[in-house]
């Protein structure tokens, strides 16, 4: 049985650690690679989950190797999720899924549970646009592509100033005099 706490991750290939180019291998996307090598060093178990089959497939499997990244599946489930499921199911089970394709309404409108935070993430959208894709966006083919504020660097961001927000709120409620009669 696997540590409850390691992470399964999906990742795909074509467009998300290399450059569209299939059936060619385009460029590398050295961001990427190196957020799978961060997953792959805190212990995540990485399962390759791509379209890509037979030589092609084989091909995508020596590229990863040569650059450090090495999945521990090829789009096949984990042995205990196998069990779980009652067979190798065709949707690969992650914790994490790794595509650029990929949307989460919840990542991406940056919403709590219950829509709790929505006001916190507005508002820290706000600062991020100004402060990473008005000024000195890091992401040249979002930003010529129209999709500025779309991309991974922004999403960090704007997460990190939801989180200093949403400790400051917490601060100023601890620090408020309670209310009502001596």
């Amino acid at each position: 049985m696997r540590n409850k706490y390691q992470k399964i991750v999906a990742v795909d290939f074509d467009g998300t650690l290399c450059k569209d180019a299939y059936p060619a291998i385009g460029d590398p996307l050295p961001y990427s690679i190196h957020y799978i090598k961060e997953l792959a060093k805190d212990g995540a178990i990485l399962i390759l989950h791509t379209c890509r089959n037979g030589a092609l497939l084989d091909a995508a499997v020596e590229w990863c190797n040569e650059r450090g990244i090495v999945f521990d599946y090829i789009n096949e489930n984990v042995p205990e999720n196998v069990e779980r499921y009652g067979g190798d199911t065709r949707k690969i089970y992650a914790d994490i899924y790794v595509d650029t394709n990929a949307v989460n309404p919840r990542r991406t409108y940056g919403i709590g549970e219950f829509d709790e935070n929505i006001g916190i993430f507005s508002t820290a959208e706000e600062i991020a646009r100004l402060e990473l894709c008005q000024t000195k966006c890091l992401c040249p083919e979002y930003r010529a592509a129209g999709m500025c504020c779309d991309c991974d660097v922004f999403l960090a961001l704007r997460g990190y100033h939801a989180l200093q927000i949403a400790e400051a709120c917490a601060a100023e409620k601890k620090t408020d005099p309670p209310s009502g009669g001596a």
